[in-house]
């Protein structure tokens, strides 16, 4: 048997990502390949647009790969893997889904894995927050084997976590300070807690009475313990909340708001 190196893909722009933990099983061998490479159709991950994938800090998490594969001799088999590192050789992390096909016609499969990413398992450092590369791997009906190389990239991220937005003292007379905190934690795969969110910016976000936008008064840091806390005038009744548009380690959230009754 010999091994295509590199796979015909033909919807890059479809291509996304997918979690899954697992020692990477090596096709079966075959016979000879044939002279047209295996195509890789529409790649979707969790049926999710941002192909972002957020694992929380002691919950396993199952998620859905699928593909459209093709290839003249059939689709005998397929998996999908991913991998944290500089290259394949040096990956500090692998995540691997084996799919089921159903064929939908003498040459071409729907191919779909569900693949597992467990903190307590095999998802233990912090560090493989990120960016992962995705390699689809098929074995055709002649038992020739196609890697789809390529830069496709995941974001596998640590949840966050916002508190109430509190803000005092309340009632508040017009033109007094107001102190308005919150506070912010994210998951940790290490310890299977979640944990303060150091120094990363959050906005204050203010809407005057009961409706239309939040609009920002001010840019904070976390502190050591992660909490996000300013001083503002109040002008009028309404409402005050922090936002957090999370970064490429960590998904974005917002906190609820805390309503302000001025006098």
């Amino acid at each position: 048997m010999r091994r295509r190196a590199t796979a015909v893909i033909a919807s890059a722009a479809a291509f996304s990502a997918v979690l899954a933990v697992a020692a990477l099983a090596v096709p079966a061998a075959g016979a000879d390949q044939d002279d047209s490479g295996t195509k890789f159709w529409n790649i979707d991950v969790n049926h999710d647009r941002d192909y972002t994938v957020g694992v929380e800090a002691a919950r396993k998490r199952v998620f859905s790969v699928s593909a459209t594969v093709s290839d003249p001799s059939g689709v005998r088999s397929v998996s999908y893997e991913l991998w944290h590192g500089a290259d394949r050789a040096t990956a500090d992390g692998v995540l691997v889904g084996s799919s089921h096909c159903l064929p939908l016609n003498e040459t071409t499969s729907y191919c779909e894995a569900l693949v597992t990413a467990d903190p307590n398992t095999n998802l233990r450092s912090n560090a493989l927050a990120g960016v992962w590369t995705i390699t689809p791997v098929a074995t055709d009906g002649a038992g020739n084997v196609t890697r789809g190389d390529g830069a496709y990239l995941a974001r596998i991220k640590r949840p966050t976590y916002m508190t109430q937005t509190v803000a005092t003292p309340q009632p508040v007379k017009k033109d007094k300070d107001l102190t308005v905190k919150a506070r912010m934690t994210v998951a940790s795969w290490q310890t299977h807690q979640n944990a303060p969110l150091i120094g990363h910016q959050v906005l204050l976000q203010y809407r005057k009475g009961t409706s239309g936008p939040f609009v920002t008064l001010k840019k904070i840091k976390t502190d050591r313990n992660g909490w996000a806390s300013t001083t503002v005038k109040a002008t009028a009744d309404g409402a005050y909340r922090y936002d957090f548009a999370g970064t490429s380690l960590t998904v974005a959230t917002t906190g609820s708001a805390d309503f302000v009754d001025v006098k």
